[in-house]
């Protein structure tokens, strides 16, 4: 009866292994576009910020260093509006890009835990009904 229970263990951790192993693989996949189109994965609100002057200005001049009582900084215009406004998009689209290089490397650390489980728990398994 032990090693009965003994392989019903051992294949039950493989299929949880199995199924941790395709959620993370799919979110990997998003990581993976993340990295090759980070226009499409920012939240629309930055991106909508950033596609004219007009819009960037509507989403940022209430910040509270532009409208401070003291010592505010004055709002840019014309070329200076234009230049920080690429700047900072260039930046969010550099953090998205970072942020999925991150993501990936923490999904192929769980993706080769389960790797390493889920062959332990298999040899395991067959160990079990090879004895039975």
């Amino acid at each position: 009866m032990k090693k009965g229970l003994l392989e019903i263990y051992a294949l039950a951790v493989c299929f949880f292994t199995l199924l941790c192993f395709v959620i993370t693989f799919g979110l990997a996949l998003w990581n993976v576009v993340e990295i090759t189109n980070p226009e499409f994965t920012i939240y629309s609100t930055k991106f909508e910020c950033h596609q004219s002057d007009r819009a960037y200005k509507d989403c940022n001049s209430s910040k509270s260093k532009y409208t401070r009582e003291e010592n505010p900084i004055p709002f840019p215009t014309g070329e200076q509006l234009t230049a920080e406004r690429e700047d900072k998009y260039a930046t969010i689209l550099k953090s998205e890009q970072r942020s999925a290089v991150q993501g990936i490397v923490q999904k192929l650390i769980i993706m080769l835990i389960d790797i390493i489980a889920f062959a332990f728990h298999w040899k395991l398994a067959a160990r079990a009904r090879k004895n039975s």
